[in-house]
């Protein structure tokens, strides 16, 4: 891992991610002038896929959510630099990716300070040819075997005691070969062994619930998240 200090900005990037890293990669205007986008996830906010010519990657600029997203949109009052927002996502990633564990590699991560606040942006590497459970059961029911995978894929995360903080059907994700990846680590952290790997798991049901009542003909019930910690507990 690099770092790069330039006046309140501070970034760290993985150099084998690049053929020549540039600081305005953090710039979506850099990759519209190139003609470099290659799409976008619209949510509560914007991320963005764009490409180089190392591959294709996922640009996030991070916002606050809540009453307090409303008056500070996108800045955080300032902490210890590995403790910002883009760097302690980028340190999760990295241990979890060098475990083998399926998540997006971390690109570069960049704070840029200002007086007592920051804001902040992550680089990803994009998952290929994937799409969240939200979108897959909208359209086709799982088999059994791939429900069991996914619960053993989260097990997994488990047993390497990381916490994520917004465990849910969105996050999760399944790649043309059946590959079940976990995305978005913004909050999460490792923990000791406990009752949060419960919690975690009861999160993951509400979101598959709540979805059933967002979604007319949305194609899970409980008999699948029944398979799912089959999955899970077999592990």
């Amino acid at each position: 891992m690099e770092r790069l200090v330039h006046g309140s900005e501070i970034i760290w990037y993985d150099p084998e991610c690049f053929d020549d890293f540039e600081r305005d990669y953090f710039e979506i205007d850099y990759w519209r002038e190139r003609d470099a986008i290659r799409g976008k996830a619209v949510g509560r906010n914007t991320t963005w896929f764009v490409e180089d010519g190392a591959g294709h990657k996922v640009l996030r600029h991070y916002y606050r959510g809540g009453l307090i997203g409303r008056v500070m949109e996108d800045t955080f009052l300032h902490v210890a630099e590995s403790k910002s927002r883009a760097m302690a996502e980028f340190t999760v990633l990295a241990k979890l990716y060098r475990r083998g564990l399926p998540v997006p590699r971390p690109c570069a991560a960049r704070m840029m300070r200002s007086n007592l606040v920051y804001r902040a942006d992550i680089i990803l590497e994009r998952i290929g040819n994937a799409r969240d459970l939200v979108a897959i059961l909208q359209e086709q029911p799982l088999k059994a075997a791939q429900w069991r995978n996914i619960g053993k894929m989260i097990r997994q995360f488990h047993q390497a005691g990381l916490y994520h903080a917004d465990l849910n059907s969105h996050n999760v994700l399944l790649d043309d070969q059946g590959k079940g990846w976990l995305i978005d680590f913004d909050k999460c952290h490792f923990r000791q062994p406990g009752s949060w790997a419960r919690e975690n798991m009861d999160r993951l049901l509400r979101s598959f619930r709540k979805e059933v009542s967002l979604h007319p003909g949305f194609q899970w019930d409980e008999a699948d998240w029944q398979i799912l910690l089959d999955g899970y507990k077999a592990s």
